[in-house]
């Protein structure tokens, strides 16, 4: 039996295109190839590919997010909430024990998880969101087998290059200056 060409990196997760989850809500995972990362963006019937070689790749970026706390806040809420309101009406022991354990599960899952981030793929024509990578400790673990195979194809980057790059990206470049202003 032949060897599978691509290894899962991350499990499908839904892509915050749109304000309103449907049905259709798409679904993005991403693969690792021999030469490239594969995203892939699944809608009901339809499904687009993108390859990133890692030739191409020049960054990426993993931004921090308020999304753990923000769910925190409405799970623990929600759970203060229908103990409060299952107590005050003389529900038993063992109702409200139930109630606690469904509610403090989602709750306990999304600390567990760590923290939230958002991150981007950097190519020279490009930069694209990887909501499968929605964890920061993912991301890390993800980064690091992907790294050592950039590094192979790229060559390594010393910390000197490195800061020079980000130098000549970040300096504004001159503009030519019109004939008028010459004359």
């Amino acid at each position: 039996m032949a060897e599978p060409i691509y290894k899962r990196l991350t499990p499908a997760r839904l892509r915050r295109k749109s304000v309103l989850i449907s049905l259709t809500a798409s679904r993005q995972s991403l693969w690792l190839g021999s030469d490239h990362v594969l995203s892939i963006d699944s809608a009901s019937y339809s499904e687009e590919y993108k390859r990133f070689y890692f030739r191409d790749i020049q960054a990426f970026f993993i931004c921090p997010t308020a999304r753990r706390a923000i769910w925190n806040g409405i799970l623990a809420a929600l759970l203060i909430m229908h103990v409060l309101v299952f107590g005050w009406f003389g529900a038993s022991a063992t109702t409200l024990l139930i109630v606690a354990v469904v509610l403090a599960t989602p709750l306990a899952l999304n600390n567990l998880s760590g923290p939230a981030c958002k991150v981007y793929l950097r190519t020279a024509v490009q930069v694209e969101e990887l909501p499968s990578l929605g964890r920061i400790r993912r991301a890390h673990r993800v980064l690091d087998l992907i790294r050592p195979l950039i590094a192979a194809v790229q060559g390594p980057l010393s910390r000197e290059d490195a800061a020079q790059r980000l130098k000549e990206e970040t300096e504004p470049q001159p503009t030519p200056a019109s004939s008028e202003e010459t004359q």
